[in-house]
């Protein structure tokens, strides 16, 4: 069989398993975080933004502003994410990661690590470190050809 043909066989097996919402439960639990799934995202995507506006962080989620404005209000009710004022434009809000947010994404973080940790483990070092090359080069290559497929008409 084509190496093209068994790559998106098993990133398609990949992918079903990544969202199966049966996981991230058990990765939220495993770090003691009670999140939704989508939560979860949402919250990453403020710690990489942050401070971040909301019409940002939507955009970089691939969400519509009002989805992500739910999102971040439940964050926000859970005391993850905090609200301040953009000092650059009195009618915006500023989205930022409380401590406990933070705590929740360093769990989270180090849970999912722990996780992947696992699956290597018939894996030798010199393994780990060529499959941590080449699946960062090949996810290079695919962000590469999806950006080119979506700018072409």
């Amino acid at each position: 069989m084509d190496p093209a043909t068994n790559i998106e066989a098993a990133i398609v097996l990949l992918l079903r398993r990544a969202n199966d919402p049966r996981g991230f439960q058990r990765i939220h639990q495993l770090a003691g975080i009670q999140i939704e799934r989508a939560g979860a995202v949402m919250l990453a995507r403020v710690e990489e933004m942050q401070p971040a506006r909301l019409s940002d962080l939507a955009e970089a989620a691939g969400l519509e502003v009002s989805t992500a404005s739910r999102q971040v209000a439940r964050l926000v009710e859970q005391g993850y994410v905090q609200r301040t004022a953009d000092p650059a434009d009195a009618r915006a809000a500023l989205h930022e990661l409380t401590p406990e947010g933070l705590e929740a994404r360093t769990k989270l973080r180090a849970t999912g690590t722990a996780f992947f940790a696992s699956a290597l483990e018939d894996f030798t070092d010199a393994e780990r470190r060529a499959l941590a090359d080449l699946l960062t080069r090949f996810v290079d290559g695919v962000l590469e050809a999806s950006s080119r497929a979506t700018a072409e008409p």
